[in-house]
């Protein structure tokens, strides 16, 4: 109770009491606010600045980064037209495929049905089921240093070996087409003759459709047989060199029944007529004959 009451009668400081006393002694004037209002503008515009620095740091929206972000929405609005698109296309094709079914059944025509349908699995056009492998590939966890130039798979170096590439892929695929793969999809497209792998920056795209990690293919054939030549040809064999010199991660599964979906983008280039079983009897002239005269 003491120091407050002291410091409720006394609230100047003695020091500061002895010096103002010592200056109205010495006669001159006292001591003005000007201060005050002087610090209170100063801090006022100190604090306005580090508001406006920080608002700079923040990074404010400008034009590059509008124009970023209107090519972001229009990519991702396209990209879901694409995809609206490929299942109207997927459901009309397995409607025509109906169609013709029941066309070719009431007509007669089983060998050309069988035919047909043959055709449709060679060009990948309807989905398949049956045994194979599954191999997934990702990229390494870690950057690391590149290995031995002379078991170097790849011809260039790249600034994060430990990347998946498009040339792994097609490496990877052919070799399983060698290995006796009858079907093969990668992330669920299908890859037929007219499929391409192919890169776009740091993209990998399959029919111009990008492919996001991990990749996963999936090969229909010979369990046992697939799995033992692709890892006896070239491709099982890179596979090997990426994961020893760059710890890119694999792994292959064996499974009894694989689904590879068909490619909706075909289309029918050329058509022939089928030549029906009854043939129309052949409009025959009216014979004439000579008489001598």
């Amino acid at each position: 109770m003491t120091l407050i009451t002291e410091m409720m009668e006394r609230p100047l400081d003695p020091s500061y009491a002895a010096a103002a006393e010592r200056r109205r002694g010495s006669g001159l004037p006292p001591p003005t606010g000007l201060r005050s209002p002087l610090l209170i503008i100063a801090a006022v515009l100190i604090g306005a600045l580090f508001g406006a620095s920080a608002l700079a740091l923040r990074a404010p929206t400008t034009a590059a980064s509008k124009i970023k972000q209107d090519l972001v929405g229009r990519i991702e609005d396209r990209r879901a037209q694409g995809d609206t698109q490929t299942r109207f296309i997927v459901t009309t094709r397995n409607q025509i495929n109906s169609l013709q079914a029941a066309a070719l059944s009431q007509q007669s025509q089983g060998g050309l049905t069988a035919e047909l349908t043959k055709l449709e699995l060679a060009a990948g056009t309807v989905p398949v089921i049956g045994p194979g492998l599954v191999l997934t590939i990702d990229d390494a966890e870690t950057k690391t240093e590149p290995g031995d130039p002379g078991v170097n798979p790849r011809s260039a170096t790249g600034p994060d070996q430990g990347k998946v590439i498009a040339t792994d892929l097609q490496i990877i695929v052919n070799g399983l087409w060698e290995a006796g793969a009858e079907a093969i999809s990668i992330n669920g497209h299908r890859l037929t003759s007219r499929a391409a792998i192919r890169s776009a920056g740091e993209a990998i795209l399959v029919d111009y459709r990008p492919l996001s990690r991990p990749y996963v293919i999936k090969a229909i054939g010979d369990r046992g047989a697939l799995g033992v030549e692709f890892a006896d040809n070239s491709g099982g064999s890179y596979l090997q060199s990426l994961t020893n010199n760059y710890k890119v991660r694999s792994n292959i599964q064996s499974r009894e029944s694989v689904f590879v979906p068909g490619e909706p983008a075909l289309s029918i280039q050329k058509a022939e007529p089928v030549q029906s079983a009854v043939t129309t009897p052949r409009a025959t002239a009216p014979q004439t004959t000579e008489t001598s005269p």
